[in-house]
This record gives C-alpha cells, structure tokens and sequence, in this order.
C-alpha cells in the first residue's frame, strides 16, 4: 500500500468509525479518543485529517447523508402517480432508517440533532431536512388535486414524516416497555405501505373537510 493509499485508509476508518460512534451515542458524549481506538489511529490523526472534532462531526453528516441516498434513493417517477410517488418516497425513507449495513445512520442522527441540537452540525440538518420536505410537500399538493394552504401542508407533512420516523426513535423504548421486537428491515415495505394507504386516506379527509376536492 502506498503513502497515500494509507492516508485515504487512515481518514476511511476514521470516518466510519465516527460514524458509527456518533450514531450509537450522539455528539456530546463521543470523545476522539474512542473514535481513534476504534479505527486503531492515534489521536492526532484526527486533527490532522479533520482539525477538530467539530468538523469531523459535520464530516460524518454529510458522509452518512451521502452513503443513505447511494444506497436507497428517493426514486420518485415523474410518469407514475403521486401515491405511488409518495409509497416510493416513505419505504427509502424506512429502508434508510432500517438499514444495518451502513456505516452510521444519518437518521438516526437526526434524532439526536432534534433531541439536543448541537453548533456543531452547522446547516447540514436543517438544509438536508429541507430537501425531505421539498419532496414530500409536492407529491401531497398534487395528491391533494388542489391549493393547500400552508398551514394544512405542514400538518399533512408532518403526520407522515412522523409515522416514519417513531420507527427510529423508539426502538429502545418500544423493546424495553413494550416488550416488543423491534421492526426490522425485512418489515419496510409492508410498514411503508401501510404508511402510505393510512395517510392517503387522511389526506383526502382533510382536504375534503376542508373544501379542497
């Protein structure tokens, strides 16, 4: 392996190792020297790959966001209708929060981002949170078949997004008070489906009850 093989393997590590870290135990409470010990690096290797702890942190976001939409992208066909769109859009969207083969979990993540917020992610959160909704907010209107106010937008938004993301968010709490398993990956498309169907039909009711369609 040459200087500079090892180089890009050394920074690799230790980007996926602090992908990982980060993901199992959030910003606050993953220090460098676990993140080293894990990739088999010296603590200066961080400062000199990424400067600072800070920055490697913003450095696993965008890796994490980057390796989810490789992986499961939002594969939305302008040709097919807008509830299979959104089918489309909820089941990446569950395969990306489901995914063990990841290394970190940008999902996951964001949890803890809306958990505690930290300075230290910068806009790469609120701007990649933005992206979601862009998608999501256009498949609705068109669902919709109407001009949905912007409050009701948001409402309808919401009401998916969370269905989806309570599947991240508590699976310690679902295994621990609820004795049940937790969802699986296998489980995606029949939760993404079943997702899409009971937000389908709210989505009618609301719009209909509010003399949209």
């Amino acid at each position: 392996m040459s200087v500079e093989e090892d180089k890009k393997d050394t920074r690799q590590r230790l980007l996926e190792s602090a992908a990982i870290i980060f993901t199992e135990k959030g910003y606050a409470n993953t220090s460098v020297a676990e993140i080293c010990e894990r990739a088999g690096a010296n603590i200066a290797a961080v400062n000199y790959y990424f400067r600072s702890k800070d920055a490697l942190y913003r450095e696993v976001l965008e890796f994490t966001i980057e390796q989810a939409e490789k992986t499961y992208p939002f594969t939305l066909l302008a040709e097919e209708p807008a509830e299979e769109r959104l089918y489309h859009f909820i089941l990446a969207l569950l395969q990306r929060i489901l995914s063990a083969e990841m290394a970190g979990n940008f999902y996951v993540l964001v949890a803890k981002e809306m958990a505690e917020p930290t300075l230290a992610s910068g806009e790469i959160v609120s701007q990649s949170i933005a992206r979601h909704q862009s998608l999501m907010r256009e498949v609705i209107r068109e669902i919709c078949h109407a001009e949905v106010d912007d409050d009701l937008l948001l409402r309808l938004h919401f009401s998916v997004l969370s269905q989806c993301l309570f599947i991240s968010y508590n699976e310690k709490g679902r295994r621990h008070h609820l004795q049940r398993n937790p969802i699986q990956f296998k489980d995606a498309e029949v939760f993404a489906r079943h997702i899409a169907d009971f937000s389908l039909a709210g989505m009618r009711r609301c719009c209909s009850l509010s003399g949209l369609s």
